[in-house]
């Protein structure tokens, strides 16, 4: 089993790593009984998946604005650069550099049932405000090119898209794409979720959500009241719209209080309803 491959007590339990993650630092640390019990057979498992498929792996990992997409996602891409998944070769690219670039957000607007309007920069993260199609014709290449290619990201400083971030090598056979609305299957994300093999959602605690919602705003330039006003108005009501694809996910990945996985659930493991 691919499992067996998986280092069982890897070098960096128990330390303190530095994660770059929208041009931040982040700290992993992860516990021995959270790598035995939840990281180990998931790494394991997704080995396998990958050598079934025999080409490159095309995972998306969803779930509601701060609930850790970011930091899972460069968490594979960091353990398989350092070996920790023999024949890994893994890439974590973001969907925020499908925003439209601010300049459009300011010079287009979302038309409510009432008349009113407002310009896209003020709802910035909900469905309208990303470049679907972009979105779409960079998931064709990520799944049918086998040279390297370039993938856009996105400055939380800037306030803006950043063209061809990241490269993503010809060798790469596991590709992490992480994003809002990856699972969402209506117009125009209608087709999205069909790119990927393996759908996981992510779930966290609401007060570990609305801290870190605070916290990215507030290191983005906001004050406390206009970040409280933006997660209100923008980031909840975004949320209930990630919820609802849910239950499309392959993989649920609980996180805790502390941001350890406490549960990892496949889909296909449950027995079927009676």
């Amino acid at each position: 089993m691919a499992v067996d491959e998986v280092d069982p007590f890897p070098w960096f339990l128990h330390k303190s790593i530095q994660l770059v993650i929208n041009h931040r630092h982040v700290a992993m640390h992860l516990t021995t009984a959270e790598w035995t019990e939840h990281w180990r057979p998931f790494l394991g498992r997704l080995m396998e998946i990958q050598r079934k498929r025999g080409r490159r792996l095309l995972v998306a990992v969803a779930g509601a604005p701060g609930s850790g997409k970011s930091f899972f996602a460069e968490q594979i891409s960091w353990m398989a650069t350092r070996g920790v998944m023999p024949g890994i070769f893994a890439a974590a690219l973001p969907m925020d550099g499908f925003h439209y670039e601010q300049e459009y957000l300011l010079t287009h607007h979302q038309t409510f049932p009432d008349g009113s309007r407002i310009p896209l920069a003020q709802c910035k993260g909900s469905p309208l405000t990303f470049n679907v199609e972009a979105l779409r014709h960079h998931l064709t290449m990520l799944r049918d090119t086998e040279s390297e290619i370039s993938w856009p990201g996105y400055n939380r400083e800037l306030h803006d898209t950043v063209q061809d971030e990241f490269r993503v090598p010809a060798g790469t056979n596991l590709a992490i794409v992480e994003g809002n609305y990856l699972l969402l299957n209506v117009p125009p994300y209608k087709g999205i979720p069909d790119f990927f093999d393996l759908k996981i959602y992510i779930e966290a605690p609401a007060p570990v959500i609305m801290a870190n919602l605070m916290s990215r705003h507030m290191a983005g330039g906001r004050d406390v009241e206009d970040a409280k006003t933006w997660v209100k108005r923008v980031d909840l009501p975004n949320a209930r719209i990630v919820e609802s694809t849910r239950g499309s996910a392959d993989v649920i990945i609980r996180r805790d209080r502390q941001d350890l996985i406490s549960a990892v659930i496949w889909k296909s493991d449950k027995p079927p309803a009676k």
